[in-house]
């Protein structure tokens, strides 16, 4: 369930070429290509958290020190004012890669859903 809620934006895993075809190669070469399950684990956990209790503007970071991998989520009011709604400035590190994605969540149901802009 987690990652259902920003398999669009935050792909756990790496890229295949089929992702590669529906507009997600631009998730290739990021740092959440690299992940491995503790570390997709450590950033959701810390999402919720951050989406959960953080003060707007205030970040909340996450590591793996053996991996190298690492991030911070930095919450913000919706920009459209929805009160069950939060921005989320979503940082992703590996190595030398760097990664920086703003993402609108709402919470459904008590859950946490990736707001998914209209084409």
């Amino acid at each position: 369930m987690k990652r259902i809620l920003v398999a669009g934006i935050l792909m756990a895993a790496a890229v295949s070429s089929v992702h590669a075809q529906s507009n997600l190669r631009f998730l290739q070469d990021t740092p959440i290509s690299k992940f491995k399950k503790v570390d997709t684990d450590l950033m959701f956990k810390t999402l919720y958290q951050a989406l959960d209790t953080a003060d707007d503007g205030k970040t909340v970071t996450w590591e793996n020190p053996k991996a190298s991998n690492s991030g911070s989520i930095t919450p913000a009011k919706d920009p459209q004012g929805r009160a069950d709604c939060r921005l989320a400035k979503v940082e992703n590190r590996h190595l030398t890669l760097h990664s920086s994605h703003d993402v609108v969540f709402c919470k459904v149901a008590g859950k946490w859903k990736w707001d998914k802009p209209n084409k």
